[in-house]
């Protein structure tokens, strides 16, 4: 059974696989990303749990009607795009090429062979290289930067880096 006959739990990526060709390595971005808007709405929260506690009853009441669902709204608000990326970027390694895609209503989908690969920077804050998330940039042996792949807070880019270089070496 081809892989595109096969349920949707498949990666856009593995669905797409030439003839022979193997997966070495797929990376998603990382969901820790959601962590520091998750903890900006729980300290709003904080501080209205702080007013409810402290504050007139019938003010807090208010407020606490108010603020909770307006701060839920605005996690949502701010959740919802980085799951939307979380779930459509994905960056592969095969044996072949490097292919990376972005997107739901316009895919863009972007393939490298292996012997076109120039370089693989990673850039990681102090709390990706904690949380092992960073983003990564595989250059092409084109001029157009548009051929880069960019994976913004990609999970492990190290491992991905490693694997990229061990592969095209070879």
């Amino acid at each position: 059974m081809r892989a595109t006959e096969m349920g949707s739990d498949m990666a856009y990526i593995e669905r797409e696989l030439a003839e022979g060709e193997q997966l070495i390595k797929l990376s998603r971005p990382s969901w820790w990303t959601i962590v520091p808007r998750t903890l900006l709405a729980l300290a709003v929260l904080a501080v209205a749990v702080v007013v409810l506690v402290l504050g007139a009853w019938l003010t807090a009441l208010i407020l606490w009607a108010i603020v909770v669902p307006l701060v839920f709204l605005a996690w949502v608000v701010m959740i919802v795009p980085l799951v939307v990326r979380i779930m459509s970027t994905e960056i592969a390694l095969t044996n072949r090429r490097v292919t990376s895609k972005s997107g739901i209503f316009k895919v863009e989908v972007k393939t490298t062979p292996l012997d076109k690969v120039n370089n693989v920077n990673v850039v990681q804050t102090m709390f990706g290289r904690m949380l092992r998330y960073g983003d990564i940039e595989v250059t092409t042996a084109t001029t157009d930067e548009d051929d880069n792949h960019f994976v913004k807070s990609l999970a492990d880019p190290n491992d991905f880096r490693n694997a990229l270089s061990e592969h095209s070496a070879a």
